[in-house]
């Protein structure tokens, strides 16, 4: 019997949209790609989401990734952040809906302070869940095993009657350890169709 859903944040229940706003920043091509090596794509990124480093500290990090692009990344961190994000259109129907059908809904999300901050009219839906685990304030990310048992013991959540929805793999076989279901997010619609099988195994 499931009880309890777990979803993800980042491009489940809120868009992650880092290209189309490079894009609106006049980044293309070569210069893009350099901006998105240097930022979101670097592994420095998860230092942002885990808790431990200042926004100056990270512009700092960017910068030394890609000196000749200082001033575009000192407009991405002080000026155009809160374009980043963007809630889905289906987001709070959806919450709505599985609560409605009885379940649990708990958020378990690698984010920053930065983005929870000024990106907080687009994340209203997070009053919605029953709790939420966000990566900045327990210092610690997915897939680090210690969050998955942090949000597990903090909602005494019975594992064996929880979904874990996330679109990332590593993130998803790290909760299967703790024996969760899961459900490699993809679009609403699958998620659905899964969420459905796996209450009828």
């Amino acid at each position: 019997m499931i009880t309890t859903i777990i979803l993800d944040m980042g491009n489940v229940l809120i868009d992650f949209r880092w290209r189309e706003l490079f894009h609106e920043m006049g980044l293309f091509g070569e210069k893009f790609d350099r901006m998105a090596a240097a930022t979101v794509l670097d592994p420095v990124w998860n230092e942002f989401d885990r808790g431990l480093w200042t926004d100056e500290m990270m512009l700092e990090a960017f910068i030394k990734n890609a000196p000749e692009l200082e001033s575009d990344m000192r407009r991405l961190m002080y000026e155009c952040f809160p374009g980043i994000l963007r809630k889905f259109d289906y987001t709070d129907e959806w919450m709505d809906s599985l609560k409605a059908r009885g379940y649990r809904l708990y958020i378990l999300s690698n984010f920053s302070e930065k983005a929870f901050r000024e990106c907080a009219d687009e994340l209203d839906y997070v009053a919605k869940a029953d709790g939420a685990v966000i990566s900045y304030k327990v210092r610690m990310i997915k897939p680090d095993p210690a969050i998955y048992r942090y949000i597990l013991d903090t909602y005494d959540i019975d594992p064996k009657e929880a979904v874990f929805i996330d679109d990332t793999e590593a993130n998803i076989r790290a909760a299967e350890r703790f024996g969760m279901g899961t459900i490699l997010f993809t679009d609403r619609e699958s998620a659905e169709r899964e969420l459905a099988r796996l209450e009828s195994a």
